[in-house]
């Protein structure tokens, strides 16, 4: 007898919950891609004793055997659907559908179908206890014709026993793991009907669709589907104004551990089951689980203390891979991540989930906990700056975009939306930040979205400089316009190069509309603007030159140019201090003070000079020198400041493969690195790994490499995919970190060998 509708429900005496069957299915996942017992193979059947389980079977009589339809086994044709909805790649062998897509599908009966007598329905159960009132549970009847986007099926032939059918799943389907039940009913002569069920034991995976116009998530750009869906690899953008560096990254997202992660991520996060077709709901709730910041932890643990002797360091991951594997082995956070690493695991989930994301960089980044647009930094009267008073411009701040549609705000919102899921601001008790459109960031529009407020307040601002006095009186002395948001980046489609998507969050400085946008945004902030003390007259020109040599050597200059008739005498403060791209200062190394007479139209420079010998043994391998300049004209109480960041070059890896890459066999990568510094380079590892790769290698390097010293090492890796795949390296030591390079390697499958 077929069961009723609450035979869905999931006992949690007789199951365990999902994150426990992920886990334990995940390893289980590479003994089944190495080939060992399949538990995919359709004539198998699901054991279970368990009478409430929804893929019980029970007949009604034994007399009605031979009247009843059976299904027998199903034929999922994941091979064919798999590539016409483009998830061929995913490591995980199951069906994976993308949704408003249809499929084909083969139901083997144990007698001979008749259209006319019997009447098949299709069961997709989704969910932690599904009902159909919630949508977890959906029926699926025949139709006349497919509507696209639109839940039903078509029977495409009959062939005896055999049944094809053409299935559609909706646009907006729940996007998670369901299972498939087939019921049928045959009707009996005498009016009655016989009821029958089958389970089908495979695991069937429904994600969004961006190749779907009824997809809350479609993007119209194939080129750009193929760029922010599929590519498993990208480019991350670091560094400063000035001095860019790239991190390439293994996104990995169709590894084995990926979608599972995902999955269970989204348990984690407690997001309703029904909700979990929304693609902003799903964002904002995984972006959150992203952090660990919460009670009930999350995937990655943020440091920025330098000190990470009981994890890994931020900067020694290549990929997400590795992380998402440790998180679901562990179950905690993993050590550790910083802003770049948080992005990075989000376009991961999120791509594994079919959402298009990418990885954006926003260098001088603003981190305005009071959303003022203002930047205050302060100095004593002498002219030292008081650092730990400031507030911050990181160096560079990495977040997403993912796309997707906006039907909960007005026309006009719908595209790329940005989230921030690297914890800095605690919004109603939780750490997050977004998804908020970046056209509402671009127009002033704060009260749109989440958190536009905060977006708007890093790429939008005045840095003020302060006069602070010994009794904490403050006058605001100086002004940098317009000082943050500055080339922001995110990989181009189709190439390795930088795409600039600066002016699609702010207004050009010396538009009319920036004017406009600014006011618009203060009747938010409840900060009104500071007005700055004149000088008598501002008659001397300042000018900063700087460079850092390749040795490590850095060499600074402050011009100035007296452009008055009379002299002026100049007193001059400057101080050299290690600091990390979050602006936290950590040691001063260097300081200076001059004072210079200056005679009429006449110039004059005020040096310092700094040598790798003097600093690089005091930084950590993460930090940089930031300079802070601050001159006085005595006659006119001109003021001019300026903070400089110097930042060493990072050498390149040059890495080369050995030998033809087939998928089982490990083949040589062989790693070269030049110390171009005038110090040696200590306590040195490279990791590499890349995506389809069978696990992240790693070798220390055991001496110090010398000034102008050339290494080679060589390692092996081991392909589980074909493809055309990236390698990704990076070397770091005590130093010097974020040292990468690439090499791309054609994987093949080993030729079949003929009998």
């Amino acid at each position: 007898m077929m069961h009723s509708k609450d035979k869905y429900e999931v006992n949690p005496q007789s199951r365990s919950t999902l994150s426990d069957r992920l886990t334990s299915y995940y390893g289980n996942i590479r003994s089944i891609l190495l080939g060992r017992r399949s538990t995919y193979d359709v004539d198998e059947t699901f054991p279970t004793t368990d009478d409430t389980h929804p893929c019980s079977f029970k007949e009604k009589e034994t007399v009605a055997e031979e009247i009843s339809l059976k299904p027998k086994c199903l034929d999922l044709q994941r091979t064919l659907n798999r590539e016409a909805h483009r998830t061929s790649s995913y490591e995980i062998p199951n069906l994976i559908l993308r949704r408003g897509q249809t499929f084909d599908m083969s139901i083997i009966f144990d007698r001979v179908f008749s259209e006319q007598d019997d009447t098949v329905t299709l069961q997709f159960v989704t969910g932690r206890k599904p009902m159909q009132s919630k949508g977890t549970v959906i029926s699926v009847r025949k139709v006349r014709e497919l509507q696209p986007g639109t839940w039903g099926y078509q029977i495409t032939g009959v062939d005896e026993k055999k049944v094809s059918v053409k299935v559609c799943t909706s646009a907006s389907a729940i996007v998670g793991k369901y299972q498939l039940f087939v019921d049928t009913i045959h009707k009996l002569k005498d009016g009655a009907s016989q009821k029958c069920r089958y389970c089908h034991p495979d695991d069937i995976f429904v994600i969004f669709n961006p190749w779907c116009q009824a997809d809350s998530v479609y993007l119209e750009e194939e080129t750009n589907r193929e760029e922010y869906v599929l590519n498993e690899t990208g480019r991350i953008w670091m560094g400063t104004v000035g001095r860019f560096c790239v991190r390439p990254w293994n996104f990995a997202q169709f590894d084995d551990v990926c979608l599972m992660a995902a999955l269970s991520m989204m348990e984690k996060s407690e997001l309703g089951d029904p909700a979990r077709g929304n693609p902003l709901l799903v964002v904002k709730a995984l972006s959150r689980v992203i952090n660990n910041n919460e009670r009930d932890g999350g995937v990655l643990i943020g440091n920025w203390s330098g000190k990470y002797d009981d994890g890994v360091s931020p900067y020694a991951w290549n990929g997400s891979a590795s992380i998402l594997e440790e998180f679901l082995k562990k179950r905690k956070g993993v050590k550790y991540g910083q802003c770049w690493t948080f992005s990075a695991i989000a376009t991961t989930v999120f791509r594994t989930l079919g959402i298009p994301t990418r990885c954006i960089t926003n260098f001088r980044s603003a981190h305005d906990s009071d959303y003022s647009i203002q930047i205050d930094n302060f100095w004593t009267p002498e002219g030292r700056p008081r650092k730990m008073m400031d507030d911050t411009i990181w160096d560079f701040h990495v977040w997403n975009e993912s796309w997707f549609r906006r039907p909960d705000l007005p026309d006009g919102y719908d595209g790329w939306q940005a989230f921030d899921p690297t914890p800095q601001e605690c919004y109603e008790g939780v750490f997050t930040c977004g998804p908020c459109p970046v056209l509402a960031i671009r127009n002033g529009d704060l009260y749109l979205g989440y958190d536009t407020k905060f977006l708007f307040a890093e790429v939008n601002g005045d840095r003020v400089f302060w006069i602070v006095d010994s009794e904490g009186n403050m006058e605001p002395v100086y002004k940098d316009y317009d000082i943050v948001g500055k080339f922001m980046s995110t990989k181009a489609v189709n190439t390795i190069s930088r795409d600039d998507v600066t002016s699609k969050y702010k207004q050009e400085s010396d538009s009319i509309e920036k004017p406009e946008v600014i006011a618009k945004a203060n009747k938010f902030s409840g900060r009104t603007d500071v007005v700055i003390r004149k000088p008598s007259a501002a008659d001397v020109e300042f000018s900063v030159n700087g460079d850092v040599q390749k040795s490590g050597d850095i060499d600074i200059e402050l011009k100035m140019a007296n452009t008055s008739e009379e002299p002026r005498i100049v007193d001059v403060y400057m101080i050299a201090v290690a600091t990390k791209y979050t602006a936290v200062p950590l040691t001063e190394l260097k300081d200076s003070n001059s004072t210079n007479v200056l005679e009429p139209c006449k110039e004059s420079v005020s040096s310092m000079s700094l040598k790798a010998t003097e600093y690089m043994s005091t930084l950590d391998a993460d930090s940089h020198v930031s300079l802070y300049i601050m001159a006085t004209v005595k006659e006119t109480s001109q003021v001019y400041i300026k903070r400089e960041i110097y930042r060493v070059e990072q050498p390149n890896l040059e890495l080369k493969t050995e030998g033809s890459a087939m998928v089982g066999k490990p083949f040589d990568v062989i790693v070269k690195l030049v110390n171009p510094l005038s110090v040696p380079l200590t306590s040195g590892s490279i990791c590499m790994e890349g995506p389809g790769m069978v696990k992240p290698s790693s070798v220390k390097i055991k001496k110090s490499i010398g000034p102008n010293e050339e290494i080679r090492e060589t390692i092996q890796v081991k392909p589980r995919r074909a493809g055309r795949r990236e390698i990704i390296a990076s070397f770091q030591c005590k130093q010097l970190c974020n040292v990468t390079g690439v090499v791309e390697v054609d994987v093949m499958n080993e030729p079949q060998s003929k009998n």
